[in-house]
Protein backbone atom coordinates (compact mmCIF):
# COMPACT_ATOMS: atom_id res chain seq x y z
CA UNK A 1 0.00 0.00 0.00
CA UNK A 2 1.60 3.26 -1.39
CA UNK A 3 2.23 5.77 1.71
CA UNK A 4 -0.35 8.28 0.45
CA UNK A 5 -3.21 5.78 -0.12
CA UNK A 6 -6.63 7.53 0.46
CA UNK A 7 -7.61 4.96 3.13
CA UNK A 8 -5.00 4.46 5.52
CA UNK A 9 -5.90 2.07 8.18
CA UNK A 10 -4.72 4.86 10.52
CA UNK A 11 -2.97 8.08 10.24
CA UNK A 12 -1.39 10.37 12.80
CA UNK A 13 -1.17 14.48 12.89
CA UNK A 14 2.51 15.06 11.32
CA UNK A 15 2.49 18.64 10.98
CA UNK A 16 0.29 22.12 11.47
CA UNK A 17 0.42 22.93 7.87
CA UNK A 18 1.51 25.84 6.17
CA UNK A 19 3.37 27.48 9.20
CA UNK A 20 5.01 24.02 9.61
CA UNK A 21 6.17 23.19 5.80
CA UNK A 22 8.14 26.41 5.37
CA UNK A 23 9.38 26.15 9.11
CA UNK A 24 7.79 29.84 9.43
CA UNK A 25 4.31 29.68 10.07
CA UNK A 26 2.74 30.76 7.11
CA UNK A 27 -0.33 32.35 7.32
CA UNK A 28 -2.96 29.18 6.56
CA UNK A 29 -2.91 26.55 8.80
CA UNK A 30 -3.68 23.26 7.14
CA UNK A 31 -3.02 19.42 8.22
CA UNK A 32 -0.19 17.13 7.01
CA UNK A 33 -0.33 13.15 7.49
CA UNK A 34 1.64 10.37 6.79
CA UNK A 35 0.00 6.90 7.12
CA UNK A 36 1.14 4.08 9.68
CA UNK A 37 1.45 1.12 7.50
CA UNK A 38 4.56 2.92 5.66
CA UNK A 39 6.87 3.35 8.84
CA UNK A 40 9.70 1.67 7.02
CA UNK A 41 9.55 2.84 2.93
CA UNK A 42 10.34 0.16 0.42
CA UNK A 43 12.85 -0.30 -1.82
CA UNK A 44 11.50 1.30 -4.35
CA UNK A 45 9.93 4.53 -2.61
CA UNK A 46 13.60 5.55 -0.99
CA UNK A 47 15.03 5.51 -4.63
CA UNK A 48 12.02 7.86 -5.49
CA UNK A 49 13.03 10.56 -2.92
CA UNK A 50 16.74 10.60 -3.89
CA UNK A 51 16.34 12.69 -6.62
CA UNK A 52 20.31 14.13 -7.90
CA UNK A 53 21.07 17.40 -6.87
CA UNK A 54 22.82 19.95 -8.91
CA UNK A 55 26.07 20.63 -8.16
CA UNK A 56 26.49 23.18 -5.05
CA UNK A 57 27.81 26.06 -6.85
CA UNK A 58 28.01 28.16 -3.10
CA UNK A 59 31.23 28.28 -0.99
CA UNK A 60 30.30 27.49 2.31
CA UNK A 61 33.22 27.40 4.30
CA UNK A 62 32.87 25.21 7.59
CA UNK A 63 28.76 24.35 8.45
CA UNK A 64 27.57 22.55 11.97
CA UNK A 65 24.08 21.99 12.79
CA UNK A 66 23.05 22.57 16.14
CA UNK A 67 19.78 21.16 18.06
CA UNK A 68 16.90 23.76 18.59
CA UNK A 69 14.53 22.37 20.24
CA UNK A 70 13.33 19.32 18.32
CA UNK A 71 14.78 20.61 15.05
CA UNK A 72 18.52 21.63 13.47
CA UNK A 73 19.78 24.60 12.13
CA UNK A 74 22.90 25.72 10.35
CA UNK A 75 25.78 27.78 11.65
CA UNK A 76 28.71 28.71 9.70
CA UNK A 77 32.18 30.45 10.63
CA UNK A 78 32.46 32.34 7.39
CA UNK A 79 28.53 33.36 6.92
CA UNK A 80 26.81 33.64 10.66
CA UNK A 81 25.34 33.62 12.65
CA UNK A 82 27.63 35.65 14.25
CA UNK A 83 25.56 36.08 17.18
CA UNK A 84 23.41 32.93 18.69
CA UNK A 85 22.83 33.57 22.29
CA UNK A 86 19.48 33.99 23.38
CA UNK A 87 16.59 34.29 21.07
CA UNK A 88 17.79 35.21 18.02
CA UNK A 89 20.73 34.16 15.50
CA UNK A 90 22.03 37.22 13.94
CA UNK A 91 24.88 38.58 11.94
CA UNK A 92 25.19 37.23 8.67
CA UNK A 93 27.11 37.50 5.68
CA UNK A 94 25.61 40.00 2.63
CA UNK A 95 26.28 37.21 0.32
CA UNK A 96 23.52 33.71 -0.83
CA UNK A 97 25.00 31.88 1.61
CA UNK A 98 23.94 34.21 4.51
CA UNK A 99 20.93 34.76 2.78
CA UNK A 100 20.26 30.98 2.86
CA UNK A 101 21.25 30.15 6.87
CA UNK A 102 19.70 33.81 7.76
CA UNK A 103 16.35 31.94 6.08
CA UNK A 104 16.62 28.52 7.77
CA UNK A 105 17.29 30.22 10.96
CA UNK A 106 14.87 32.66 11.56
CA UNK A 107 12.18 30.79 9.98
CA UNK A 108 12.96 27.79 12.36
CA UNK A 109 12.72 30.43 15.63
CA UNK A 110 9.62 32.09 14.08
CA UNK A 111 7.72 28.78 13.53
CA UNK A 112 6.07 28.16 17.28
CA UNK A 113 7.36 24.92 16.64
CA UNK A 114 11.22 25.00 18.02
CA UNK A 115 10.66 27.20 21.05
CA UNK A 116 8.32 29.09 23.04
CA UNK A 117 6.64 32.93 23.21
CA UNK A 118 10.33 33.92 24.32
CA UNK A 119 11.80 32.86 20.88
CA UNK A 120 9.43 33.21 18.41
CA UNK A 121 7.67 36.79 19.51
CA UNK A 122 11.58 38.58 19.14
CA UNK A 123 12.00 36.88 16.57
CA UNK A 124 9.40 37.97 14.27
CA UNK A 125 9.44 41.29 16.14
CA UNK A 126 13.13 41.66 14.88
CA UNK A 127 13.97 39.93 12.35
CA UNK A 128 11.10 39.57 10.08
CA UNK A 129 9.52 41.97 7.79
CA UNK A 130 5.78 42.55 5.88
CA UNK A 131 2.72 41.85 7.45
CA UNK A 132 4.49 41.32 10.78
CA UNK A 133 1.27 41.54 13.40
CA UNK A 134 -0.52 39.08 11.62
CA UNK A 135 2.36 36.85 11.13
CA UNK A 136 2.20 37.23 15.33
CA UNK A 137 -1.08 36.20 15.03
CA UNK A 138 -0.56 33.42 12.78
CA UNK A 139 2.09 31.96 14.84
CA UNK A 140 0.34 32.17 18.55
CA UNK A 141 -2.40 30.24 16.39
CA UNK A 142 0.05 27.48 15.13
CA UNK A 143 1.78 27.64 18.80
CA UNK A 144 -1.69 27.24 20.75
CA UNK A 145 -2.67 24.34 18.59
CA UNK A 146 0.88 22.86 18.64
CA UNK A 147 0.28 22.45 22.72
CA UNK A 148 -2.73 21.45 22.13
CA UNK A 149 -2.02 18.83 20.87
CA UNK A 150 0.86 17.84 22.59
CA UNK A 151 3.90 19.23 20.73
CA UNK A 152 4.61 18.46 17.00
CA UNK A 153 8.48 18.17 16.05
CA UNK A 154 9.84 20.94 13.50
CA UNK A 155 10.97 20.18 10.04
CA UNK A 156 14.59 20.05 8.98
CA UNK A 157 15.24 21.76 5.85
CA UNK A 158 17.53 19.34 3.95
CA UNK A 159 17.50 20.90 0.32
CA UNK A 160 17.46 24.56 -1.50
CA UNK A 161 16.74 26.36 -4.98
CA UNK A 162 17.98 29.53 -5.49
CA UNK A 163 15.60 31.57 -7.54
CA UNK A 164 16.56 33.12 -11.13
CA UNK A 165 15.85 36.41 -10.08
CA UNK A 166 18.11 37.24 -6.89
CA UNK A 167 19.96 40.36 -6.02
CA UNK A 168 22.25 41.37 -3.86
CA UNK A 169 19.23 42.60 -1.25
CA UNK A 170 16.79 40.78 -2.23
CA UNK A 171 16.98 36.50 -2.20
CA UNK A 172 14.55 34.18 -2.53
CA UNK A 173 14.86 30.25 -2.66
CA UNK A 174 12.84 27.26 -2.62
CA UNK A 175 13.25 25.11 0.39
CA UNK A 176 12.96 20.76 0.97
CA UNK A 177 12.36 19.52 4.48
CA UNK A 178 12.50 16.46 6.08
CA UNK A 179 9.55 15.84 8.72
CA UNK A 180 10.60 13.03 11.37
CA UNK A 181 7.42 11.79 13.71
CA UNK A 182 8.89 12.42 17.27
CA UNK A 183 7.15 9.18 18.97
CA UNK A 184 7.85 6.96 15.75
CA UNK A 185 11.35 8.15 13.88
CA UNK A 186 10.31 5.68 11.21
CA UNK A 187 7.33 7.74 10.32
CA UNK A 188 8.88 10.90 7.81
CA UNK A 189 7.93 13.29 5.26
CA UNK A 190 8.63 15.69 2.50
CA UNK A 191 7.69 19.17 2.42
CA UNK A 192 8.55 22.17 -0.02
CA UNK A 193 7.63 25.51 0.18
CA UNK A 194 9.56 28.76 -0.38
CA UNK A 195 11.42 31.40 1.86
CA UNK A 196 12.52 34.58 1.19
CA UNK A 197 14.93 37.60 2.73
CA UNK A 198 16.09 40.71 2.23
CA UNK A 199 18.86 43.13 3.71
CA UNK A 200 17.84 45.28 5.79
CA UNK A 201 19.84 47.26 8.59
CA UNK A 202 22.87 45.55 8.13
CA UNK A 203 21.67 41.92 8.17
CA UNK A 204 19.16 39.76 6.54
CA UNK A 205 15.01 39.99 7.56
CA UNK A 206 12.56 37.23 6.33
CA UNK A 207 9.76 38.50 4.40
CA UNK A 208 6.60 37.34 6.26
CA UNK A 209 5.30 34.66 3.98
CA UNK A 210 2.11 35.02 2.20
CA UNK A 211 1.50 31.47 0.47
CA UNK A 212 1.26 27.80 1.67
CA UNK A 213 3.71 24.67 1.11
CA UNK A 214 3.19 21.61 0.35
CA UNK A 215 3.91 17.27 1.32
CA UNK A 216 5.57 15.88 -1.64
CA UNK A 217 6.55 12.25 -2.46
CA UNK A 218 10.15 13.01 -3.72
CA UNK A 219 12.45 15.32 -4.02
CA UNK A 220 12.12 18.10 -7.13
CA UNK A 221 14.22 18.43 -9.90
CA UNK A 222 16.66 20.79 -9.17
CA UNK A 223 17.34 20.76 -5.71
CA UNK A 224 20.94 21.29 -3.69
CA UNK A 225 21.60 19.78 -0.22
CA UNK A 226 22.28 22.08 2.46
CA UNK A 227 25.97 21.62 3.67
CA UNK A 228 26.04 18.51 6.35
CA UNK A 229 22.63 17.25 4.75
CA UNK A 230 21.66 14.36 2.23
CA UNK A 231 18.78 14.62 -0.07
CA UNK A 232 16.96 11.72 0.98
CA UNK A 233 13.52 10.75 2.74
CA UNK A 234 15.38 8.09 5.32
CA UNK A 235 18.22 11.00 6.27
Amino acid sequence: MPWNDRTPRRRWPLVLGAAVVVLAGLLIASLVYVGQHDATPSSSSTAASDAPAVPDRLDWGSVSWTELNGTQVPRSAEHGPRENSGPLASGFSHDPQGAVLAAVNIAARSSGLAGGEEMWRPTIARQTTGDVMQYLAATEETYREVLGRGGAAAPVVIGFRLAGTNTADDVTFDIVARLTNRSDPRLKALLVGTLHVRWAAGDWRLVVPTGAGRQVKAIPPGFTAMPGQRLTLAG
